[in-house]
């Protein structure tokens, strides 16, 4: 018998463990088509498995958990035990306190504490929940993460944006139960560093765009074809297309005019040795050179602060990046 064959349900009878399944789908707020979605199987098989008729094999089990955002021991608790939500597996958890929202989470050795005030454990859950659907949906992932933050950033208007972003959406994304199974071989590191840089220029133009369109500018992010259309009329070499990361254009009428470039960067790297040349040249030929950054940097601690990469804003203590500005 082949491995992927072998049932792995007989510590608990096939009834117990499609008890617990159901338990765990209905704590989730899930039904079975959604769950049958979610985890790639037909609703029957799910049906099937809930009633005891089934028996799941070990890669069922871990597209069941993965779908459910659970551990997959998770699925073996005795029915009766409570059942954790879909948020409560995720790199970051959270509980509430007397003083609002306590988020938890592993910090390297630390197992690091962040406080919310004000903040809810239905909240969290509800933030969690919009990332995690917004994943499984497929296609561009900067858009549920750019959904699930303006969620969170509109619960907590108190909060410091770029503590969500570090102590929240970053470790929420890194959880692999929080991704739909066909992105089990995703480097969810090395994914986060390219969809968060992408998900913060969204969420500019989203979070800013209603405003500024009543004063008749957009902030837009734009492909590159249209991006070199609009900066074709400034003839310097140091003007790159690739590096205007949102556009800023005032419409009037039908005609729209261009009138500058926000550089949008979550760290603040690239931006000292790459983009200075075309902040110069756009300054050069009149045009708004505007810098937009989450400025997130911490320490691993039991209670870690962002202090941002931009560092104190006194000169005598200033950190080099600052300077630099």
């Amino acid at each position: 018998m082949t491995a992927n064959r072998i049932s792995y349900v007989g510590i608990l009878s096939k009834l117990d463990f499609g008890r617990n399944l159901r338990v765990l789908r209905e704590g989730c707020g899930l039904s079975q088509e959604v769950l049958a979605e979610r985890s790639e199987f037909d609703r029957s098989y799910i049906g099937g498995i809930e009633r005891g008729s089934r028996n799941p094999t070990l890669a069922a089990i871990f597209r069941l958990a993965s779908a459910l955002s659970v551990q997959p021991f998770q699925l073996f608790m005795e029915v009766g035990e409570e059942a954790p939500t879909s948020a409560e597996s995720t790199g970051v958890s959270g509980s509430e306190s007397k003083s609002g929202l306590t988020l938890r989470f592993r910090y390297d050795q630390f197992d690091a504490e962040f406080d919310i005030p004000g903040g809810t454990r239905a909240e969290f859950n509800e933030v969690i929940d919009s990332l995690k659907q917004g994943l499984a949906k497929g296609g561009n992932k900067a858009n549920a993460v750019t959904a699930a933050y303006l969620k969170a950033t509109a619960k907590w208007p108190e909060a410091n944006p770029s503590d969500l972003w570090t102590f929240l959406l970053s470790r929420a994304y890194c959880d692999r139960s929080v991704h739909p199974p066909s992105s089990a071989r995703l480097n969810l590191e090395q994914s986060w560093k390219r969809t968060s840089g992408w998900a913060l220029e969204r969420v500019l133009e989203s979070h800013y765009g209603p405003f500024l369109n009543e004063k008749g500018v957009t902030v837009e992010v734009s492909n590159k074809t249209r991006k070199a259309s609009l900066l074709e009329p400034i003839k310097d070499s140091r003007v790159v297309p690739d590096k205007a990361d949102v556009l800023i254009i005032y419409k009037k009428a039908e005609e729209e005019e261009l009138k500058g470039v926000v550089h949008v960067k979550a760290s603040l790297a690239e931006r000292r040795t790459d983009d200075v040349p075309m902040s110069q040249a756009l300054i050069e030929a009149g045009y708004l050179s505007v810098f937009w950054t989450m400025d997130c940097k911490s320490y691993p601690a039991e209670k870690p602060t962002n202090n941002g990469e931009l560092g104190e804003v006194s000169e005598d203590d200033a950190s080099d990046k600052r300077q630099d500005f």
